[in-house]
């Protein structure tokens, strides 16, 4: 079927480009004059003759003919440009796209816009043709992977194409050249130059049809500092009625340097041309209108993928692993800030994907997280499916990726709502138990740690005599003083009432915890001044292992001794209570 419709396509542009030469067109008047500028003017009248610059072997754009005179549908634009201003243009062909940009020019004529660089202005286009595909007929059109790809030096590789898959000549004639000759398996190129090329040297191994991927705009370019010229050009351009510019492009299917003369070209099609001639035209017609229509429901498909994508929290993607190319839904690179990022967004990516065990992945989803465009890490839930060749080989990975950070933020705040007490931020009993067993059970023999119990000495008094508020305040500021004084690694909680705890872990000395127990009293003093508020303190230090239990009951055990001496004193188990003494 690829073939059919190549064929066809071959012939239908053979056959639209011979019935040009065969109608022929007349030249019209030259169009109505232009408002310039008096700066316009005055440079007019000063710069009558310009320079003029462009790329060979681009017919019918632009050429140069096998008598040596240059030829196509840009000069044709710049002669009614002539006709218009008076300026008077000396045209030179060059080599490649590097030799124009290198050379003295005023004016560079047909420049495409993939073209463009620093120090070029372009002006208003004047052109606009299809990309279509040319290829060898040996080959199936919709299986181009791996294939040998031809292309002009200096153009552009198309998404897809790797460079050491690419075959560069100067020009396009000679790329059409390989692709018949099978030097090389297929390439893309302006329907013009597509058409002449084809009619002119009578491929016989080349189908070409339509990609319907890009439209190519071809302009004039001048330096970015004349911006008068630039301004003339552009107005120029507009004064030229849109049927003058259809007579300007097809009067140079008139001049085509044949290889195939017409009676060739009767002999190959006979008959065939004028009878098919009107059916062939219809045919296109149906096939633009079908396009039409199709790229009408194409694009409405795509905005109502948009417009769910916008109300979901659901980014599609698609990860070629052949080429090793992974493309991304235009929502999910703005959140991923995937242009600024993309490296390390698809190295990670790539090597959750790699590392996928299919055999027990039963739900074909995991989770990973990702640099977000604001700074912070976002997680997602990536769901996908394999596309597979005939072979049955994977070709690539589908899916979508699903925000599910705020659900896990969420999550995360239940978790830590449920472990805190509501009033102090502190852990609460459960939790702060919890931890400590966790970092005893992991102590090293060689490091002391320690437990300290806090009990409020005069904690009933406050809220009999001040009320409950003024308790909880007290609470507060006492759980302030505690997150102020000890360190950020020591396990803070609230065992319940105006009981806490802390657990210090490898502690240089006793003094060092015994410091802070002082540092901590003192704080708490200078936070209550409106009333005194003092606290007991009892302190176990261990360093061999020892139960949770056991380390409470020391500390506790020390505690009771604090406020059995009056309170507002540390006592330490080791020391005060076997006799020692502070």
């Amino acid at each position: 079927m690829n073939r059919i419709v190549g064929g066809f396509y071959k012939k239908a542009l053979m056959l639209t480009l011979a019935v040009c030469i065969f109608i022929g067109f007349a030249m019209p008047a030259k169009a109505e004059g232009i408002s310039f500028t008096q700066e316009e003017r005055e440079y007019l009248e000063k710069e009558t003759i310009l320079k003029a610059a462009s790329i060979d072997g681009a017919a019918p754009l632009h050429y140069m003919d096998s008598k040596g005179e240059i030829k196509g549908i840009a000069v044709n634009v710049l002669k009614e440009i002539a006709n218009m201003t008076g300026i008077t243009f000396e045209y030179n062909l060059y080599d490649s796209i590097e030799d124009v940009f290198n050379s003295e020019f005023d004016v560079i004529f047909g420049l495409s816009e993939q073209y463009t660089r620093h120090g070029i202005a372009l002006s208003t286009p004047y052109l606009e043709t299809e990309t279509v595909l040319f290829y060898n007929k040996s080959i199936d059109a919709m299986r181009l992977e791996g294939k040998r790809y031809v292309s002009i030096k200096g153009g552009t590789l198309p998404e897809g194409v790797q460079e050491e898959q690419t075959i560069y000549y100067s020009d396009r004639e000679a790329t059409m050249d390989a692709v018949e000759s099978g030097k090389a398996d297929y390439g893309y190129g302006n329907a013009y130059s597509v058409a002449y090329y084809t009619l002119q040297n009578g491929y016989k191994n080349i189908f070409t049809i339509p990609t319907g991927k890009e439209n190519r705009h071809y302009c004039m370019g001048v330096s970015d500092k004349d911006v008068i010229l630039l301004s003339i050009l552009n107005k120029s351009i507009a004064a030229i009625e849109k049927s003058r510019m259809d007579t300007l492009i097809l009067d140079v299917a008139s001049q085509v340097d044949r290889k195939i003369t017409i009676p060739i070209i009767i002999g190959a099609y006979g008959i065939q041309i004028f009878a098919l001639i009107f059916l062939i035209m219809a045919v296109l017609t149906y096939f633009v209108l079908s396009s039409t229509r199709a790229k009408k429901r194409y694009e409405m498909e795509n905005k109502r993928y948009y417009l769910l994508s916008q109300l979901s929290n659901e980014y599609l993607f698609e990860y070629q692993i052949k080429g090793d190319v992974l493309k991304v839904a235009e929502k999910l690179g703005e959140k991923l800030d995937f242009f600024s990022n993309k490296e390390e967004v698809i190295r990670l990516i790539k090597l959750s994907m790699k590392e996928l065990d299919t055999q027990n992945l039963k739900d074909n989803a995991y989770t990973i997280k990702l640099p977000l465009s604001n700074g912070s890490i976002g997680i997602f839930r990536v769901l996908f499916s394999y596309l597979r060749e005939e072979s049955g080989k994977i070709h690539s990975v589908i899916g979508k990726f699903v925000d599910i950070s705020e659900e896990e933020k969420e999550k995360e705040q239940l978790i830590a709502k449920s472990q805190m007490d509501g009033l102090t931020s502190l852990y609460n009993a459960a939790t702060a138990k919890e931890m400590i067993e966790k970092s005893m059970s992991g102590k090293s023999v060689y490091t002391s740690d320690s437990l300290i119990i806090i009990d409020c000495d005069n904690f009933k008094e406050i809220n009999d005599t001040r009320g409950h508020l003024t308790g909880n305040s007290v609470l507060k500021n006492i759980s302030s003083s505690l997150k102020l004084t000890f360190r950020q690694t020591d396990v803070i909680g609230r065992m319940g009432g105006d009981e806490f705890c802390i657990y210090m872990q490898d502690i240089p000395s006793v003094e060092f915890a015994r410091s802070k127990c002082q540092q901590l009293m003192h704080r708490i003093r200078e936070t209550n001044k409106a009333f005194p508020v003092d606290i007991s303190i009892g302190i176990a230090i261990f360093k061999e292992p020892l139960s949770y239990e056991s380390l409470f009951k020391q500390a506790d055990v020390a505690l009771y001794v604090a406020k059995k001496n009056g309170g507002a004193q540390t006592v330490i188990y080791d020391e005060e209570i076997h006799g020692n003494g502070q």
